[in-house]
Parts: C-alpha cells; sequence; structure tokens
C-alpha cells in the first residue's frame, strides 16, 4: 500500500507537468480512501424507504476499485513506469521489495480484523493482488492492456461459472463457504475456507479484483505526466462509465428482475432496488441478465466495466487538476502518500466509536462528527506529510522492511 508515485526518467513530448512525484496520483488516492470512509460511516440506504442514500449511490464499489487500480498504477511507477521495468537485476530487487511489502500488509490485515469496525477490511485481499502482480512486474505496456483487457471481459463470466459450478456442487456453499467477516489471524486455521473466500465467496473475490491491478499496472507505464495522456483517461472513463451506467439501469427498469428478487427475497420491491444499488443483497447470479446489472461489489460485467471506468476518470481528472492547483491541494497529495497509514488509522477510529467499550462510543457523538473528524485527520496528516516530506510511519516500516531484505538497488 505504499505505492510510489515517482515517474519514470524518459523523455517528454508535449505539455508535460514535471514533477518527481506524480501528485495526481495521490490525489486520486486520498479520494477514493475519503469515498471508503464515508461508506464506511454514513449510511448507504434510506432506513424508511430503502432507496439509496447519497453516499450509497457515490461511493459504494467505486472507491474500493479506485483504491486497488492505484494500487497496479503505484506497483508500475515503483518498477519504472513509462520507462519499463529496467535490467533484470532490478525486476529482481522490485519484486523482492514488493512481495515482502505485501506481506506485510497482510499481516496488518489480519491483526486488524480483530477491531470492532463493521467494515470489510481490504488489506488481506490487498497484499494478495500484490502477490499476484510480481511475474508481472517485468511487462511493458501492452501486455500488461491485454491483460487488463482480457480480466476485464473474462473474468465475469469465470466467477459466475466457478460459483455456479461450486453452488451446484456443494450443499449452503454461499452460506458455508463464506467467512462472512474480515480475515482474521483465526482464519489461518481454516485455509480451505479462508481460499475460498478470498478467491470466490468474500466481500472482495480475487477472481475479480485482478481486473482493477492489471489495468492500473497498463495505466502506470503510460506517461502520466503528459497532459493528453490524462486526458485520454479521463474520456475514455467516462465513456466506460456512463455507457455501463446506462445498461445497469436499463436492466433494472425495462426487465424483471426487481420483482423476481423480491419475490425470491422477500422484500420489498423499492428496497431490492436500493439495495441493487448499493450493493447490500447481490442478485441471483444463476440469471443472465445478473451480467447486465452495475450492482457495486457484484462482479459482474457492468459492475467491473463501470468501476474501471469511474478509476480512470477520476485518475485522468486528478492528474489533470491537481498539479494547477499547487499548494492548495497538498493537505489532499499529503493523504495520499500515507494510505496504510491513514486506512488503519480510521478503523482504529471506527472500533473506539462502535466497540461498545470504546472511548468514543457515546450519543454524542453520531456518523456526522465521525465522518468530518476522520476527513479533517487524513487533511491535517496530508499537510503534514507534506511538510515533512517524509513517509507515514507505516509506509516507513513497509518501506524500510522491503529494502532491508531485497538489499541495495540495482543501478
Amino acid at each position: 500500500m505504499d505505492s510510489p508515485s515517482t515517474a519514470g526518467a524518459s523523455p517528454r513530448r508535449g505539455p508535460t507537468r514535471r514533477t518527481s512525484r506524480i501528485s495526481g496520483v495521490d490525489a486520486a488516492r486520498c479520494l477514493a480512501l475519503l469515498g471508503m470512509m464515508t461508506v464506511h460511516v454514513i449510511s448507504t440506504t434510506d432506513e424508511f424507504t430503502g432507496d439509496p442514500t447519497l453516499a450509497g449511490w457515490l461511493f459504494t464499489g467505486r472507491p474500493s476499485a479506485l483504491f486497488a487500480l492505484l494500487a497496479g498504477v503505484g506497483l508500475a511507477l515503483l518498477s519504472g513506469g513509462a520507462a519499463g521495468a529496467g535490467s533484470r537485476e532490478r525486476v529482481v530487487w522490485n519484486r523482492k521489495v514488493v512481495a515482502v511489502r505485501a506481506l506485510l500488509i497482510m499481516v496488518i490485515g489480519l491483526a486488524v480484523a480483530a477491531l470492532e469496525t463493521s467494515v470489510a477490511i481490504i488489506l488481506v485481499h490487498y497484499g494478495v493482488l500484490f502477490l499476484l502482480a510480481l511475474p508481472f512486474l517485468s511487462l511493458g505496456v501492452k501486455p500488461l492492456l491485454g491483460l487488463a483487457a482480457g480480466w476485464v471481459l473474462l473474468a465475469p463470466l469465470a466467477f459466475r461459472w466457478v460459483y455456479t459450478g461450486l453452488a451446484e456442487d456443494i450443499e449452503g456453499f454461499a452460506v458455508t463457504w463464506r467467512l462472512w467477516h474480515s480475515p482474521g489471524f483465526a482464519d489461518l486455521l481454516q485455509p480451505e475456507l479462508l481460499a475460498m473466500d478470498l478467491a470466490v465467496t468474500g466481500y472482495y473475490p480475487l477472481l475479480i479484483w485482478p481486473a482493477y491491478l492489471f489495468t492500473g499496472m497498463a495505466v502506470g507505464r503510460l506517461r502520466l505526466t503528459e497532459t493528453a495522456v490524462a486526458v485520454r483517461l479521463a474520456v475514455v472513463g467516462a465513456l466506460l462509465a456512463a455507457s455501463s451506467w446506462l445498461v445497469g439501469q436499463l436492466t433494472l427498469v425495462t426487465s424483471e428482475v426487481v420483482s423476481d428478487l423480491a419475490r425470491t427475497s422477500g422484500l420489498p420491491e423499492p428496497e431490492v432496488r436500493g439495495e441493487l444499488q448499493t450493493g447490500t443483497l447481490l442478485p441471483i447470479i444463476e440469471d443472465d441478465r445478473w451480467f447486465l446489472l452495475a450492482t457495486p461489489h457484484s462482479g459482474t460485467s457492468m459492475d467491473v466495466l463501470h468501476t474501471v471506468g469511474t478509476s480512470l476518470l477520476v485518475l485522468g481528472v486528478c492528474l489533470l487538476v491537481t498539479d494547477r492547483l499547487g499548494r492548495l491541494a497538498a493537505p489532499v497529495v499529503g493523504a495520499g502518500a500515507m494510505p496504510l497509514t491513514l486506512y488503519v488509522g480510521h478503523l482504529v477510529v471506527l472500533h473506539l466509536w462502535r466497540d461498545e467499550g470504546g472511548l468514543l462510543h457515546t450519543d454524542a457523538i453520531g456518523s456526522t462528527e465521525i465522518m468530518v473528524s476522520l476527513v479533517l485527520a487524513a487533511l491535517a496528516g496530508g499537510t503534514l506529510q507534506q511538510l515533512l516530506g517524509r513517509r507515514g510511519p507505516l509506509e516507513a516500516v513497509t518501506h524500510a522492511a522491503g529494502v532491508g531484505v531485497a538489499g541495495r538497488r540495482p543501478q
């Protein structure tokens, strides 16, 4: 998660924004963090009508996908960016650094799962994604684009095929082969269940999520300091996001999928419709209409295309805008440069708020107060990071451990 946003040392053409660090990538990462914090605190559906709230409509599914895509961007930048991965020795060194970092992130994820947060914690999945990326760190932009496109298009098909096959073979599969909580240390004692949860049945199935990682790695091999590249990312992202969202909405309006799910679930149609737009109630994946729904966290074709699109759009806009804002963007840029520290920090705050014995568990502190506090703390931490020019505490630990194992960086 300590993903450097440094550009590869290569000649530039056309209008560029020269900087030793790509601030737009950090800014996008901050927005992903704040979006995830929002849905962790603010209700995503109206408790009376079942309709999506503004927070649920805007932030369910999209920030976590952006977070994963930016992980891929960071890995590509770490391994040379647009200049390429470099020598064999440099690739080996990068793989060692990333592997150590991934393992530490997984350990941290297993540890914070013990907190009372009511959050589907992404860290263990994030670490596994880093490990999955190791064989591909040496690839250039064209192979990575092919890999990303293939995963985006084929992963939903593979996911549906694997899921339905297992559901037919195993009675009560969806219930008995899912942890129903964030992976913790105790789950290491049941490796088969843990593996199934991580790959298929859990909150971030790894049959789907490499689509974001590989897309981000391909993007990270582009010349992200060039204005034209940022514009193309924003335009392509907007087209993908809009078209996939439109298909999803038309499916909800013109088909009987809502009434069918209401009948099988016993819930009112407005509640089913709201949950299909916020990812609380996943559609029946045996139904072929599943592929056309843009339900967050469902892994459908439209969901993956939409969240890839929104991620590219946000990144492109941040690349265009951040440097032009100058010092005004410093708190956002700094916060995005220390994502692991802020992510874990917000989990600690949620534990203190939601746990009955927590210091913040009081009627005087509601979701609004917690959300405002988290945003202010993130921006204050980002400002401090920019002033000091240092890594966040957890970023410094994972970086030092990786470099300590990998040794001196090859030239």
